[in-house]
């Protein structure tokens, strides 16, 4: 069985609206969220992740959980992180897969589809 380690960042505004990306290929919303390249940590992961994905650079606030998971026969870990969006930059380049990235109040997510349902409680918290 492989295995797969990720970041993904819950990165909530001063009007309490959570950072979303949509991916182009399912059409559903998710945090944004990446897996690990060679000699990164989870916390520079998360960082560059948001930046490729959001264009915004963050800060880490803190380590919320690990979710792990089985999915298509892979060993799935996901790290999650509270961070702080400090700047969006504007000679990013969003990552081809993103299709939009949304801020989102509590309300409206509700009504996204979602890549990871599961994920939702966490972030009502």
């Amino acid at each position: 069985m492989n295995q797969w380690i990720g970041s993904a960042a819950l990165c909530i505004n001063e009007e309490r609206k959570v950072l979303f990306v949509k991916n182009r290929d399912v059409q559903q919303w998710s945090l944004p969220s990446g897996g690990l390249e060679e000699g990164e940590t989870p916390e520079q992961c998360c960082l560059r992740e948001v930046l490729e994905e959001t264009g915004y650079r963050i800060s880490i606030n803190q380590r919320l959980h690990i979710k792990r998971a089985i999915l298509s026969n892979d060993q799935v870990e996901t790290h999650y992180f509270l961070a702080t969006c400090e700047e969006r930059v504007a000679t990013a380049i969003i990552d081809s897969d993103i299709d939009e990235v949304k801020w989102c109040s509590i309300h409206e997510l509700e009504r996204l589809n979602h890549a990871f349902p599961e994920d939702l409680e966490m972030i009502k918290r």
